[in-house]
């Protein structure tokens, strides 16, 4: 199965103005449709009916605020309210685990503990598309290759990985983040763990062949293949989440020194600063596919690329693993801090916190305004963060829209 020709709009979607233009394309020829075809996986995204955007998203090249915008501007909040509400599942997700860090660090935890599973030929089979279950191995294929897949898929795919081939989800999270573009640590982990009925408890997602068979449009029907077997990996704990402080930064604050890096590639309401530090390429250390670091560095580089340059005494390229470009500035103000897009929790976040603790920097994060307003709603369940939407929008300067 190849679909990478399909997939090309996925692919580029590493500059901003690659991004704007495929949303665009969603507005005027798809987003009418989304909430009754959202959840068919037709193939390719051509065929399908979702934006197809999250590449982008996840690393803010395009930010959620403006993707809100531009669609708000063409319709109604109430005919695409579906799909403004898919968009705030991603905010839910990194605020909820915000809450409970302690989550993402039983999970790397997990996936060393399961390392062992990985030499059994079953572990072999399910990450290289050689089941005996068609559809999952189509699947398969098409994640190494493209990078992508339609979100209702991943949640069959996820399914079969837990209950029928009866491997760790924790595996399979982490094969997930090692080929996704848009492989988000909280969304991704998140999501496997409420797949394993461990987000909400005893609540569990079992794919079905009836399922699969409707949603694919007979393309696939995995009758008698989609088994529940007993599951020995899933263990329920409880998680209290912690306080956050969520500062609000205001745009008055002297800066001179900005670190730019992979999670947020926004250049919508940067910071003014004198030094502006720009992550060179991808976290080498952090394990990925190389089409997937490919993408990054490619994003990185159209950031660099983006920046007004006339708005900085400095612009200085720096990689995680070679700090020295940073360090010469610091050295003759080592009390100065490095203000920074919060990166969330996760590989990146790790490597800052190592930053601090190993070289001796101090980052000072900013919150966008889209996570500050919406965090506090995303202790709990996503329900009471959808309450908020229509009014967290309407705070963040979009009155002029018909609600």
């Amino acid at each position: 199965m190849n679909n990478n020709k399909s997939m090309q709009n996925i692919t580029n979607l590493f500059s901003f103005e690659n991004a704007s233009n495929q949303l665009e394309y969603f507005i005027k020829n798809k987003a009418s449709q989304y909430a009754k075809m959202r959840n068919f996986d037709l193939g390719s995204l051509e065929k399908n009916f979702v934006s197809g955007l999250s590449p982008a998203i996840t690393r803010r090249i395009i930010s959620e605020d403006y993707v809100v915008h531009k669609i708000l501007k063409s319709f109604s909040f109430s005919s695409v309210e579906k799909y403004i509400q898919e968009i705030c599942w991603r905010t839910y997700w990194k605020g909820y685990l915000e809450y409970r860090p302690q989550i993402w660090e039983d999970y790397l935890y997990d996936v060393e503990k399961f390392e062992f599973k990985k030499k059994s030929s079953d572990y072999a089979k399910a990450i290289s598309g050689e089941t005996t279950i068609d559809c999952y191995n189509d699947w398969c294929h098409e994640l190494i290759q493209n990078n992508y897949l339609h979100n209702h898929t991943r949640m069959w795919f996820a399914s079969i990985w837990i209950y029928t081939l009866n491997l760790p989800w924790q595996l399979g999270a982490e094969f997930f983040m090692n080929h996704l573009h848009d492989a988000d640590p909280a969304s991704n982990t998140l999501s496997w763990r409420w797949v394993a009925g461990l987000h909400t408890r005893n609540k569990q997602y079992f794919a079905s062949a009836e399922n699969i068979k409707k949603f694919t449009e007979n393309k696939y029907y995995p009758k008698g293949q989609v088994e529940y077997n007993s599951v020995q990996f899933l263990k329920w704990k409880s998680y209290n989440p912690i306080d956050l402080n969520i500062k609000k930064f205001h745009d008055t604050e002297k800066i001179k020194y900005l670190l730019v890096h992979e999670n947020n590639l926004s250049n919508e309401n940067l910071p003014h600063s004198d030094f502006l530090f720009i992550q060179k390429e991808s976290i080498k250390t952090i394990k990925r596919a190389s089409q997937v670091n490919d993408f990054i560095d490619k994003a990185l580089k159209s950031f660099e690329q983006d920046v007004n340059k006339a708005n900085y005494k400095e612009i200085v390229l720096f990689n995680f693993n070679d700090l020295d470009n940073i360090k010469k500035y610091l050295d003759s103000n080592e009390t100065e801090s490095i203000y920074s897009p919060y990166p969330s929790v996760g590989y990146v976040n790790d490597a800052m916190k190592d930053i601090e603790k190993n070289k001796g920097f101090k980052f000072e994060f900013i919150n966008s305004e889209w996570d500050r307003l919406f965090w506090p709603h995303a202790k709990n369940g996503f329900f009471k963060l959808k309450k908020q939407i229509k009014t967290i929008i309407k705070d963040l300067n979009q009155h002029s829209f018909n609600f």
